[in-house]
C-alpha cells in the first residue's frame, strides 16, 4: 500500500492537489453545480510527478451513481490501456472524504489510496450534507464514537469509525495530516493558508448546492 507521504514531501504534495482542486476540478464542479449536479470531485495523478491524469465531478444529473469519484474512475478506464497508467501508478484525490459508494469504487477499481480536503464532518456542517455519516451509521450500523483522525494537534492517525484509515488494501490521508508533517512552523503556517483559502473558495459552492437540494 502507499502513504503519498513516502513519495514526496507534504509540502510538495499540498502545493500539487491545491492546484489542481482549484484549476481543475473546481472549475468543473462550479458548471456541474449550476446544472443541478452535486459538488463532489475528483482527480487522479500521477505518483511520479503528480501530474494530472484526469480531473472530473459529480454527474447525478445523469445518474445518481456518477458521484465525483465514480464519474472519475469510469473517465480514467475510458482512457486507452496504452495510455493509461496503471492504478499502481496514481494518487487518488478527493475533494471531500469519500461515501460507501466511492470509498468501495476506488477499493474495487484497484487504486490503493486516495487523499482527501475535506472530512466527513465538514461536508455535514460546510455543505449540509447529511448521507455519507447517516448511510455509514443507519444502513451499515457502524458505531458511532470518536472521528479523531491526524490533525495539527499532533495526535496519532486514528481509526475512523466507517472505515481504516490505513488497511492492507488502502491509506486514506486527510489534507490535515499532510499539514500535520509539515515539521517547519513557519511553513505549516503558510500551507495552513493556502488549504484554508482552497476550502473557502471550493465551500462558495455550498449555496447553489444547497438551493438544488432544497436546503435553507
Amino acid at each position: 500500500m502507499t502513504d503519498p507521504l513516502t513519495l514526496h514531501p507534504p509540502t510538495t504534495l499540498l502545493s500539487a492537489l491545491c492546484a489542481c482542486i482549484k484549476t481543475e476540478i473546481h472549475p468543473l464542479s462550479a458548471a456541474a453545480v449550476a446544472q443541478g449536479s452535486k459538488l463532489f470531485g475528483a482527480a487522479i495523478l500521477r505518483k511520479s510527478n503528480l501530474s494530472t491524469i484526469i480531473a472530473h465531478t459529480n454527474q447525478e444529473g445523469t445518474s445518481p451513481l456518477w458521484h465525483g469519484e465514480t464519474w472519475t474512475i469510469t473517465q480514467f478506464f475510458a482512457i486507452p490501456e496504452t495510455k493509461r497508467p496503471h492504478v499502481s501508478e496514481c494518487i487518488f484525490l478527493t475533494t471531500h472524504e469519500p461515501c460507501s459508494l466511492c470509498l468501495s469504487a476506488i477499493l474495487w477499481a484497484g487504486f490503493d489510496n486516495f487523499v482527501y480536503m475535506y472530512t466527513y464532518e465538514e461536508t455535514h456542517a460546510v455543505f449540509e450534507c447529511h448521507g455519507d455519516l447517516d448511510i455509514f451509521n443507519e444502513v451499515f450500523h457502524v458505531a458511532e464514537g470518536d472521528a479523531r483522525q491526524a490533525s495539527l494537534d499532533g495526535r496519532e492517525k486514528q481509526v475512523r469509525p466507517q472505515y481504516k484509515l490505513r488497511s492492507g488494501r488502502l491509506v486514506a490521508t486527510s489534507f490535515a495530516e499532510l499539514l500535520a508533517a509539515i515539521e517547519d512552523g513557519n511553513v505549516q503556517k503558510e500551507y495552513v493558508g493556502l488549504v484554508e483559502g482552497v476550502k473557502r473558495s471550493y465551500g462558495r459552492l455550498s449555496e447553489a448546492y444547497r438551493r438544488n437540494m432544497g436546503v435553507e
